[in-house]
């Protein structure tokens, strides 16, 4: 990632970091203040997005690590274990407790205190989480104009770059389903609609760290490149005159923007070893060239059967 676009997420990854303390510790003070189930939902997803965003910004900071002797490739693959690892606690506190939350709110029923302060509370938070947003989607927003907001994600190699779009969305969401469960409740004198905005608040945090989970499991694994700049690829070796067939061309991202490319080539018969060392070379600079996040590059000359 160029050096700009990387301060501009790790600017957004920082902002939303400091802006969920905040409104974790208000949401706290107004779930004990109201005994809601909706806002102790709401401040468990906050303290759960202020630890995420902590451990991203650890794994942004380890990704640029240099290569070293037990990690010859280095160590960009940092970014997609701590997006994998951040996914689990998102799981693991904010869905899981949001989700018992609210069935204890539905199965053991207790009286919502209500005040106008939890709203003035969840209008600071979803202020400040409009401006998280809004950093955040700036240093993603070329992406998604281009590709549209589910294929951006599916699609992308720097999953750290969504987490903070994803996470922000679905606080105001949270906020929006806190919101309409207190005013129900409110309205009606039924606090299970406390609980059953708890219970959707869990939901809505469970998928998305299933998503975020599958996509960054995907990239641990060791995802090739997309279809079209494989077929890049292909098409610039075969420029090359010496190029009599194209054998095998395997690729995996080492990181968002660090790519290992391995090809074989079947090399004109003609060809001296000192001629096919060279025609190696000028391959491996094409696809230099040609894909500039290519950063490891293995080129070997194989045998017509």
């Amino acid at each position: 990632m160029a050096g700009g676009r990387r301060g501009e997420v790790e600017l957004a990854i920082i902002v939303a970091l400091s802006a969920n303390v905040i409104i974790a510790i208000l949401k706290l003070v107004g779930a004990i203040d109201s005994n809601s189930s909706g806002m102790f939902a709401e401040a468990a997803h906050s303290f759960a997005d202020s630890g995420n965003q902590l451990i991203l910004l650890i794994g942004v900071r380890l990704a640029l690590r240099p290569a070293d002797r037990s990690h010859p490739f280095g160590y960009g693959k940092d970014r997609y274990f701590w997006t994998f690892f951040a996914a689990v606690m998102m799981f693991t506190i904010g869905a899981t407790f949001s989700l018992i939350l609210g069935v204890n709110s539905l199965t053991n029923p207790g009286e919502v205190h209500h005040s106008n302060f939890n709203f003035l509370i969840l209008g600071i938070a979803a202020l400040l989480e409009s401006v998280a947003l809004w950093l955040a989607l700036r240093a993603t927003w070329s992406e998604l104009t281009q590709r549209g907001f589910w294929s951006a994600i599916r699609q992308t190699k720097d999953p750290i770059k969504y987490v903070v779009v994803l996470e922000d969305t679905a606080a105001l969401i949270g906020i929006t389903l806190a919101v309409t469960g207190l005013v129900l409740s409110q309205v009606f004198d039924v606090a299970a609609f406390d609980g059953v905005a708890a219970i959707l608040i869990g939901l809505l945090l469970g998928g998305i760290a299933l998503l975020l989970g599958y996509e960054s499991r995907s990239l641990l694994l060791g995802e090739a490149v997309d279809r079209r700049t494989r077929n890049g690829i292909l098409g610039v070796v075969q420029t090359h005159n010496a190029v009599v067939d194209i054998v095998d061309l395997k690729t995996m991202h080492l990181g968002p923007e660090e790519v290992l490319v391995g090809l074989e080539v079947e090399l004109s018969v003609d060809l001296s070893s000192e001629d096919a060392s060279t025609a190696v070379r000028e391959i491996e600079t094409l696809i230099q060239a040609y894909m500039p996040s290519a950063t490891h590059i293995f080129v070997e000359s194989v045998s017509s059967p």
